[in-house]
Order: structure tokens, then sequence, then C-alpha cells
């Protein structure tokens, strides 16, 4: 479903007449993967992959000195969490969308990675994670305030939501299932 997003976003021609470049961060362990499946199925987008796995280091460089002349005509940027840290460049220009792939990987509000995943700009954004919530619910505080932040309130509103909803009788996330419902797309495994 991303990559079809991403052909119809490289089909749409900006008023502007700039093109419109895409992020896409993953762990990186997935960077083959994810360039098998846009080979296969999207054959079309231009990809720069800014990852020394699949890039020389003075591509690496160049692009870091002058990331907009260097990824004019790509539709696709990919990266890697630990990329992101290293590579300010990333923060410095605005996205037409910023997708995370195994969003799960933000969901620590105060860790580096995740701050610098929600420094980026862009019109859009995209979490994927089979694992929204591993362990609290904070994580998904975290991975909406990357995709809607102001949606969920600040995580001290968020925090004092959640205890009066656990501490209702009976319990009831109904509401917050509510709340974040109409922005979740979820896939069954059926």
């Amino acid at each position: 479903q991303v990559i079809a997003l991403l052909l119809v976003l490289k089909r749409q021609q900006p008023a502007n007449g700039q093109p419109r470049t895409s992020l896409l961060i993953v762990p990186a362990s997935l960077i083959a993967n994810w360039k098998s499946e846009i080979q296969k199925f999207a054959p079309s987008l231009s990809v720069f992959f800014a990852h020394p796995s699949e890039t020389p280091a003075e591509s690496m460089t160049a692009v870091a000195r002058h990331p907009d002349n260097t990824l004019r005509g790509h539709d696709l940027v990919i990266t890697s969490y630990a990329l992101l840290l290293r590579s300010p460049w990333l923060k410095e220009r605005e996205w037409s969308l910023v997708v995370l792939d195994e969003a799960q990987a933000i969901k620590n509000p105060g860790a580096r990675q995740t701050r610098a995943a929600k420094e980026i700009r862009a019109r859009n954004r995209i979490a994927l994670s089979g694992t929204p919530i591993e362990n609290r619910l904070g994580d998904l505080w975290s991975l909406f305030d990357f995709i809607c932040p102001g949606l969920l309130g600040s995580a001290a509103t968020f925090k004092r939501f959640v205890q009066r909803l656990s501490q209702s009788e009976p319990v009831d996330y109904t509401p917050l299932r509510r709340l974040v419902k109409p922005y979740i797309l979820r896939r069954m495994k059926t």
C-alpha cells in the first residue's frame, strides 16, 4: 500500500514544479527487502539509498553536502534509523511524505532516535507497525505524536486520560479507541 501511494505521488505534478521526494526510514535489516519490493512492484520509482550498504561513500557525502541537487529527480530516499541520527540533512529539508517502518522504534519519547524522527519536516506522515503497543499505552502516544502531533495531547495529558479510563468500573478504553480508530489501517491475517 505504501509503494502504491508512492506511485500516486510520483504521478502528481506539484503546482510549483518542484519534484516531490519522500523519505522512508527502516531498520537497516529491512533495506534489502524494500529494495526488492520496489523493484518488483514499482520499478519506475527513482530511489536513493542513503545507507552505506547500498551507496558508495562519495555519493553519501555528496548528498549530505547538497541534498537538493543530489536528490533532484528521485521519488524516494530510503535510510535507516541509525543514519537518521548521523545525517542532519534529513531534517533540514521538507519531504512530501515520511514513512517509518517498524515504527515501534520511536515508542520511547525521550530517546534520541524518537526525537530525531519527530524533527523531520514532512507534509504527510505514516507509521507502519505490527506492534503499535508493546508494553504501555504510552507507546501509542509516541507514535501518534509523530503522525498527528497534538491529537492525543501532551504526554502528561494522555497519561492522565488513560489513568481515568483504567480506573473506571468496568475498565473501558472505548473513548481512546474511538479517538485513534480513524487513523489506523489494520491488516487482518485471515
